[in-house]
């Protein structure tokens, strides 16, 4: 059994592991579906993190002991069951110089060629630690180290939506304009985050994400399909292995 912690008086955290692993990090993702599935009278939220999720509550509605017992429980039902297939979401992504704003750079920083860059960036099947920062932008894990590289000295003012940046050991997409001092080394025409759309956020934790190079060409193919709401990506259910 996972330690259920205080946290204030309103939130209790349980802890699955210290390192940022990702069989950690699964356990996370599956007691939080746990939570969605098996919902807790007076539960407001729940947060989940690399290593752990916080749980908060109303004590008018429900005692912390009442709460313990029931977290508990779930726990049992969580050792009890199968982990499910995990999501495979493939993103198009264009790593051409006009929307590849940094790739010379990282390239001439991991010594690399332009095209060696690019086989390292699509080679990984990327696991989604946690989604943060804003809306639908996702905490990757897997990037090659030999593309580790620097943030931006001076962070740009906005960044595209869209744009895929590496920033020391993770890569990311940035699902809409922001400041930021990520490198950029290309773009995606798929949007992450659509606020009007019926599935807001496409990118959940625990997904794995594989990125597939396309030219300019495709990318505005892809790009008009998406606005007139013709295209969807692949997704795809497997069986995932932990490590």
């Amino acid at each position: 059994m996972y330690p259920i912690q205080l946290y204030g008086d309103r939130g209790v955290r349980i802890p699955f592991g210290n390192a940022i692993d990702r069989q950690v990090n699964n356990a996370v993702h599956r007691f939080g579906a746990l939570l969605e599935k098996y919902p807790i009278q007076g539960v407001s939220e729940w947060i989940p993190a690399y290593t752990a999720i916080t749980i908060y509550y109303n004590p008018s509605e429900i005692t912390y002991r009442e709460l313990e017992k029931k977290l508990i429980h779930l726990q049992k039902i969580m050792e009890e069951t199968a982990p499910p297939a995990a999501r495979k979401i493939t993103i198009p992504v264009c790593y051409d110089k006009e929307v590849a704003l940094d790739m010379e750079d990282v390239a001439a920083r991991s010594k690399l060629s332009i095209q060696e860059v690019i086989r390292l960036h699509t080679e990984p099947l990327y696991y989604v630690y946690m989604m943060g920062f804003m809306p639908g932008f996702p905490y990757l894990g897997g990037l090659s180290e030999k593309l580790a590289v620097p943030r931006l000295d001076n962070p740009r003012k906005m960044v595209e939506q869209g744009a895929v940046g590496i920033a020391d050991k993770q890569t990311g997409i940035y699902p809409l304009e922001s400041p930021g001092g990520w490198r950029i080394i290309g773009k995606t025409p798929v949007h992450l985050y659509d606020a009007k759309g019926e599935k807001k956020i496409l990118i959940q934790s625990g997904d794995l994400l594989q990125f597939e190079a396309i030219d300019l060409q495709t990318y505005y193919k892809i790009e008009e399909a998406v606005e007139n709401g013709s295209y969807q990506p692949q997704i795809n259910q497997e069986k995932e292995e932990q490590s």
